[in-house]
């Protein structure tokens, strides 16, 4: 177990990136842990768009209006949550969460972008979603940057410890 729990101690945001693409089987490792995440009533009310499209991923940026808000990122995972679901939000946070692990056990790294949330959502944009496959109801919450990290983040030392109380 403790080998488990100090992997994932090793998730770190990245911010600098590799300009190598992610690999096939590493796509689809992030795609199977995204599927096998928890959700309410086995609902799995999500859906995701991988962008890895240069021209595209330039796009988007001109219209969150920063000049490189994936960090230079070649792969980037948008999230969607079904707007008449249980706990779509929360579920499709966790296959996000489950993406963000799987991506350190691939040697890749990640950072929730949540600039996007903006850009999908953004009636002036409404026909981004329909030319990206994502079906009618859905709703962004936002994105997760993926490639090969350019960078090495350390643990942090400064994390609260006073956001807990136990009732025993």
């Amino acid at each position: 177990m403790e080998q488990e729990l100090e992997f994932l101690k090793k998730r770190r945001s990245i911010r600098r990136y590799k300009t190598e693409q992610i690999s096939e089987q590493q796509l689809h490792d992030l795609e199977e842990m995204a599927t096998l995440a928890a959700s309410a009533m086995n609902e799995q009310a999500w859906f995701f768009v991988v962008i890895q499209k240069p021209e595209i991923l330039q796009e988007l940026a001109e219209l969150s209006g920063r000049s490189n808000p994936f960090y230079s990122a070649p792969t980037l995972v948008v999230a969607f949550a079904r707007n008449e679901a249980v706990s779509s939000v929360v579920d499709t946070a966790f296959a996000m969460s489950n993406m963000m692990n799987a991506a350190v056990a691939d040697g890749l790294g990640t950072c929730f972008i949540n600039v996007m949330k903006d850009v999908f959502n953004d009636p002036r944009h409404s026909e981004l979603k329909a030319a990206c496959g994502v079906p009618a109801g859905f709703e962004c919450i936002g994105s997760l940057a993926v490639g090969y990290p350019d960078e090495i983040r350390t643990v942090p030392t400064d994390r609260r410890w006073d956001v807990f109380s136990y009732i025993r």
